[in-house]
């Protein structure tokens, strides 16, 4: 049974949906990084990542790929669903305990307590940041969920070469995204690690 991801950022829009007044939630938003089970949660799970490694691997197609499309796209159709459930278990993971959004009336009292330091433009920058990282899991699910569609669809109703390129290209993208995605969490976590011993310094 296939996980469904529905995100839990505030500032996520998908196609058609532009009306919806998520711009009013955004600027209430606090955002809270625990750096540590983040990380931790990346670790503890290597099945994601060896399907993403196969999926990559998948296209690069070979001759013998495109000599017999139609059992290459069932491989494409059993990675891509096996990532859709892995990648939405990750996400929801990393939005319930590593990226945690206030409501807007904890985060008036936060903005409240908080020192003149804490204010300042590094902390903005690292809010831009989170609030970016979960915009992007729901953009990547949603990119995910179109290319498990469309390579049901080729399995379907018949798959040839030209087709199969096509949607090694459109992974390929999707790929180049995801590597995007995990760099800038990797960044996020590194700006938190240093904060966090820049203020054990202090102490």
């Amino acid at each position: 049974m296939a996980t469904v991801f529905t995100g839990s950022s505030s500032s996520s829009l998908t196609p058609g949906t532009e009306s919806q007044p998520y711009a009013q939630c955004e600027t209430a938003a606090y955002w809270f990084v625990n750096a540590a089970f983040l990380q931790e949660i990346k670790d503890s799970n290597p099945h994601l990542w060896h399907e993403v490694h196969r999926l990559r691997t998948l296209c690069e197609l070979e001759t013998s790929d495109l000599e017999k499309p139609q059992a290459t796209i069932r491989e494409f159709v059993s990675c891509l669903d096996e990532l859709r459930d892995l990648l939405a278990l990750q996400f929801a993971l990393e939005e319930s305990y590593g990226l945690i959004s206030a409501d807007s009336v904890a985060a008036k009292r936060i903005a409240e307590s908080m020192s003149i330091s804490q204010q300042s433009e590094a902390e903005e920058e690292r809010q831009r940041m989170v609030r970016s990282v979960t915009d992007q899991h729901r953009c990547l699910y949603l990119q995910l969920i179109d290319l498990v569609e469309q390579a049901e669809e080729l399995q379907y109703r018949g798959c040839e070469a030209k087709c199969l390129r096509m949607l090694a290209g459109s992974i390929e993208r999707f790929s180049g995204d995801l590597t995007a995605h995990e760099r800038l969490e990797a960044e996020l976590i590194r700006m938190h690690d240093s904060r966090a011993r820049a203020g054990g310094s202090q102490d």
